[in-house]
This record gives structure tokens, sequence and C-alpha cells, in this order.
């Protein structure tokens, strides 16, 4: 990972793009996390900036997202906040610039109906699936075993992603799996939902925007716009929620209906944070990385998130 990112950064230009660039967005029409960045290109929002950005580019997570991001006319994009803490620690010269979200969403962990498995106490002695080492669900499962006293009790797998775990969860390979929308809510009969991942992390900052040092210097008008936008379209989705679900299944590719039944419980937790970003939730990712190995210690956030593109009633002491 090391490597990849230092290469990556050799390879940002930063001198303004003479053409239309894209932002990279990490899950971007993939979550409803993501879902203010489609308001904000159906809204004309980058237009009305100044800004010369006229698509997203989906992030598939992890490193290559980080990279691409990098690598990017515009090296301005959003992240897992674990991946921008690796990036840093491997020597990128990053700035975290907002925050996405300080709500782990609808993240939850679902057993087969018919298995007569009901809580996560039901899942001593069975075998449980998360998504990939040192991901969020790795986090959310182990950190959720250990406060149910269960942590020598279950065993957990990796398996490659959210589809490969409900494949094994269906073929009964394993007793519980992650689940999210749009299933979650489309198909409600066909899973058992074990605990939310929010019970265990309340807050959880999991995404977050992010540029480089290098950038940031030479085009400060550029990232605090686009810090702007974000929050413009964060706060257009709160105030115009029909509007918001038009665009959500018009880029979700669902039904109307279905955005509508799918949303409302974002806008309960607050899922999109306008760029404000949550202690409690940093903290709660510096909680999980310790748990997966991936960090030991903490973290200085004074020193990695830089809070001068964001308005100041949304700085917070770090």
């Amino acid at each position: 990972m090391r490597t990849g990112f230092v290469v990556a950064l050799a390879a940002v230009a930063i001198a303004t793009p003479a053409t239309a660039a894209n932002l990279t967005i990490s899950q971007y029409g993939r979550i409803a996390g993501t879902l203010p960045w489609a308001v904000a290109l159906e809204k004309g929002m980058f237009k009305a900036a100044g800004l010369d950005i006229d698509g997203i580019t989906a992030g598939s997570g992890g490193g290559t997202t980080m990279r691409n991001t990098l690598a990017g006319e515009i090296p301005v994009g959003e992240v897992s906040t674990s991946v921008a803490i690796a990036a840093a620690r491997s020597g990128v010269k990053l700035k975290v610039i907002y925050a996405a979200s300080n709500h782990v969403g609808e993240l939850a962990w679902a057993a087969k109906p018919d298995s007569g498995i009901n809580s996560i106490k039901d899942l001593i002695g069975k075998k449980v699936a998360y998504t990939n080492p040192r991901s969020t669900t790795e986090m959310v499962v182990r950190y959720a075993l250990e406060k149910e006293n269960l942590t020598d009790k279950v065993e957990i797998l990796p398996l490659g992603g959210l589809g490969p775990a409900l494949t094994a969860l269906s073929q009964s390979a394993v007793a519980a799996a992650p689940l999210n929308d749009p299933l979650m809510t489309l198909h409600p009969g066909d899973y058992r939902i074990l605990f939310y991942a929010w019970k265990y992390y309340p807050q959880f900052c999991w995404q977050v925007g992010v540029t480089t040092d290098e950038y940031a210097a030479a085009h400060p008008d550029i990232v605090r716009k686009i810090v702007e936008v974000h929050r413009k379209a964060v706060d257009f989705t709160y105030a115009n929620k029909k509007e918001a679900a038009e665009i959500y299944a018009k880029d979700w590719n669902v039904e109307l209906p279905e955005a509508i039944a799918i949303l409302p419980k974002y806008y309960e937790w607050h899922h999109w944070s306008a760029g404000e970003f949550s202690r409690e939730g940093l903290d709660a990712v510096v909680n999980g990385l310790n748990s997966v190995g991936e960090l030991q210690g903490s973290v200085d956030w004074s020193k990695l998130i830089d809070q001068q593109y964001l308005d100041k009633d949304l700085h917070q002491k770090l």
C-alpha cells in the first residue's frame, strides 16, 4: 500500500485542468451516504460555483479509491477514514477537509428468517461473515462481539464483499452476514436483522473528504468551493426530501416509491454531515482500527484534519 500511495502522489498535477473533470467518491451511487453528490450534479451546483466538474467517478473503496483520487485532474475526493489514515501514515502529504458522514448508517447483520437465529447471542459456535480485512464491517463485527462477550465464541470470516457474504448466507455457509440498503428495505422478509452497527458505534466518522497538501496550497479556492458545494448539496438533501428521493431513484435505479421508503431513516439519523466532524465518531474509527490491528494507539487529528475550508459554524475542537 505504501508504494502505491507514493506513486499516485507523484502523478498528481497541481495545475487547474483545461477540460471538465470528475471527482472520485468512494461507493458513489451504491450507498446512501453519497446521495448529496448526486444532488450536486443534478442541480448544477458545480457549475453554479464556477467549478469545471461534470461527473463523479465511483470509487470501489480501499487504497484504489485513494490512488484514483490523488491521480485525478482535481485531486479532491471522498474516501473511507481508515484509508485516509493509512495514506497519511504511509507518507502521503494529505489533508482531511470535511466529514461526509458521522453515522454508520443502515449497516446490519442478518440471518435467514428460518434459521432459528434471533439475536447476536444466538451466534455462539457459528460462522459470521464480514466483507474484507480491516474494513468497516470487520471493525463493527469485532467490536459488537467484544461488547457482548462473544469474542472467542464466534468465528468471523472475510468473504470479499457484501454480495459474496449474502450468497454465503443464502447457501447456509455462514449463519449471519452484513446487510444494507436497498435489500434491507425492499426485501425485509428475506432476512432477520440480528443487530445494527449503530447500536455499538452510535457515532462513526467513516467517510471523509481529502486532498493533498500540494494541491490545497496551489488551489485553495477550488478546494473551498468543492467543500461549499458539498455543504449546499447536503442542505438541499435535508430541505427537499421528495426531490432528493427522485434523484436517489434515478441514480440508484429504484422506483420512486422504493426510494421514498428507503430514505426516511437516514434523515432520522442525520446521516449526511454538512462537513463537521464528530469527535466521538473519529474516536470510534480509531477504536475500530486498533481492534483489527491496523493501528496501535491514537491519531493526532489536529495534524491530519484541516478545517479552514469549512464554514466557521462547522468548526469543531479536535
